[in-house]
C-alpha cells in the first residue's frame, strides 16, 4: 500500500482542476525553447496564465518542468524557458496552470506531516528482546546493504539478506561469505555494553551455515575469550532456542575489564553462513533502544510480549508500567522475564521515502492508497491556496483564492472523518485471560 510523489501530484492536479496531459506531435526548437503539440490548437492564447508551467513526462528531459511564456494557437506552440534541449515528437507532457509541479511536490510533502493523526504509519516492531543488551541484535538497521549500522565487519563480507527462509527474526538476517573475518559488537560500537562488567552473560544466535567447523561465536573481555561450539554445517538453521543446539556461550565479564565484544566468527571463506537473533542476556536488566522505529515522540500505543519462549503464538500478553526516556530508551519493569520477544506497536507520522530515507525524489512513496490519499490531497490543496492567497496574487485572485481555501479546509475535515484511521494502531482489548 503505497503511492509515489509523482501520482500524488497528478491526483492533486486532478482535485484541483490544474490537470492537462498531451504529447508532443512535432519536434520544438532545437534550443528547448519550444513545445509543438497541435491539440493546443484548441486552446485560446490567454489560456496561459501569468503562472503556467510545463512538465516534461518522459524522454532525455524527464521531470523537467520550465515557466511558460505563450501560446501560438496557430501553430500549436508553447515557448518556455529553455529545457536541456530539443523536445521532440512523441514526447508526453503536462502543463501546470495554477501552481507549477514544484509546488505541489512541496504541498503534498507538507500535507505529509500535516495529515496527522488522521493517517499515520502504523508502527508493527518485533525486533527487540527483552533484556538483550546488543544493539540491533536483529539485524535489522543497515547504512548500505553491505554495511551493518552497529555491527562491524572485518575481512567477511556481511551482507543483507530478506530471501525466505534465509532470516529468522525481522525483516533480515546478515549473510556472511567471501572471505574468513568476523561481525563483531563492542563497547566501542554500543557503549552500554560496558554496564556487563562485573556479570555474567550468555551470547546466543540464530545460524544456518552450509560448511562445519566454520561458524561459531565467542564473548571477549580483553583478558578471556570463551568460544561456542561450531554450527554442524548441515544446511539448516539452529533450533528455535540456540540453548538447545551450538550456538551458545556463556562467560563472567571481569568487572575492570577492558572491552565487551561479543564476535560472530566465519572462518572458513568458501562457505557461507546467515546468523539472526543476536542475544545477549544477564541477570542485570538492559534498556531497549526503540528511537530508531519512527513513533511519534517516541511512544507506543502498546507493548506485548510473546506469551511462549521462542514462540509466535497468538494471542501476545500485554505489558503494563513500561517506560521510555527523552532519548528513546525503552524500559520494561522487571517483574516480566528477560529473553523474550518484544512487539512495538504505535503511530508514525507520514512521509515520502525513498531507500528507507525521506525525499524528495519523484519516486519517493507515502504508506497511503485510495481512498486515504484524497485525505492527502486535500491538504495540499489546502497548503497550496493557503500559501498562495496573500501576498502573491492582485485582490481579486485573492479572493477567489481565501475561497478556495476555505472549501478545501472544509473539504479537509470531511475527508478526515470518512476516511481517517483514529485510534486503530494497537487498539485491543485485553479480558485479563493469560
Amino acid at each position: 500500500m503505497s503511492t509515489n510523489l509523482l501520482s500524488a501530484e497528478i491526483a492533486l492536479s486532478k482535485e484541483i482542476g490544474d490537470y492537462w496531459s498531451s504529447t508532443t506531435t512535432s519536434n520544438g526548437a532545437a534550443d528547448g525553447t519550444t513545445i509543438v503539440d497541435t491539440a493546443l490548437k484548441a486552446k485560446e492564447n490567454d489560456w496561459v496564465t501569468d503562472e503556467a508551467f510545463d512538465f516534461i513526462d518522459e524522454g532525455t528531459y524527464d521531470q523537467e518542468e520550465r515557466k511558460i511564456s505563450s501560446l501560438d494557437k496557430s501553430t500549436g506552440t508553447l515557448t518556455v524557458l529553455a529545457h536541456g534541449g530539443q523536445i521532440v515528437s512523441g514526447i508526453d507532457y503536462r502543463v501546470h496552470r495554477l501552481f507549477s509541479a514544484s509546488d505541489k511536490r512541496l504541498a503534498l510533502i507538507a500535507a505529509a506531516k500535516n495529515i496527522w493523526p488522521a493517517l499515520y504509519q502504523e508502527i508493527w516492531d518485533e525486533t527487540l528482546v527483552i533484556g538483550n543488551w546488543l544493539n540491533d541484535g536483529s539485524f535489522e538497521r543497515w547504512t548500505t546493504t553491505a554495511n551493518p549500522t552497529v555491527w562491524v565487519d572485518t575481512t567477511v563480507t556481511a551482507t543483507q539478506i530478506s530471501t525466505s527462509p534465509y532470516y529468522r527474526h525481522g525483516a533480515y538476517s546478515c549473510k556472511l561469505d567471501t572471505a574468513a573475518g568476523t561481525v563483531a559488537q563492542s563497547i566501542t560500537s554500543f557503549d552500554d555494553l560496558k554496564n556487563l562488567r562485573g556479570k555474567n552473560v550468555t551470547f546466543t544466535i540464530q545460524a544456518w551455515c552450509d560448511t562445519a567447523s566454520c561458524l561459531r561465536i565467542s564473548i571477549n573481555d580483553g583478558a578471556t575469550q570463551t568460544y561456542s561450539s561450531y554450527h554442524a554445517g548441515d544446511d539448516a538453521w539452529t533450533q528455535d532456542n540456540p540453548r538447545n543446539d551450538s550456538m551458545y556461550v556463556t562467560q563472567y565479564i571481569d568487572s575492570n575489564a577492558t572491552n565487551v565484544t561479543f564476535t560472530i566468527h566465519h572462518e572458513i571463506a568458501a562457505a557461507t553462513s546467515y546468523v539472526d537473533d543476536a542475544r545477549a542476556i544477564s541477570d542485570y536488566r538492559s534498556r531497549l533502544y526503540i528511537g530508531n522505529l519512527g513513533l511519534a515522540q517516541n511512544q507506543p500505543t502498546q507493548v506485548q510480549m510473546e506469551r511462549c519462549y521462542y514462540s509466535q503464538r497468538e494471542p501476545w500478553v500485554a505489558i503494563h508500567g513500561y517506560v521510555v526516556d527523552k532519548d528513546g530508551y525503552l524500559y520494561i519493569p522487571t517483574n516480566y522475564p528477560s529473553d523474550y520477544r518484544i512487539r512495538i506497536k504505535g503511530k508514525g507520522y507520514l512521509d515520502f521515502l525513498l531507500s528507507g530515507s525521506s525525499s524528495t525524489d519523484w519516486a519517493a512513496t507515502i504508506a497511503i492508497d485510495d481512498p486515504q490519499l484524497k485525505i492527502l490531497t486535500a491538504e495540499a490543496a489546502l497548503y497550496l491556496y493557503t500559501q498562495m492567497a496573500m501576498p502573491n496574487y492582485e485582490t481579486g485572485a485573492r479572493r477567489e483564492f481565501q475561497q478556495m481555501m476555505q472549501f478545501w479546509k472544509q473539504e479537509s475535515v470531511e475527508r478526515r472523518a470518512k476516511f481517517g484511521m483514529y485510534g486503530r494502531a494497537g487498539a485491543s482489548v485485553h479480558w485479563g485471560v493469560q
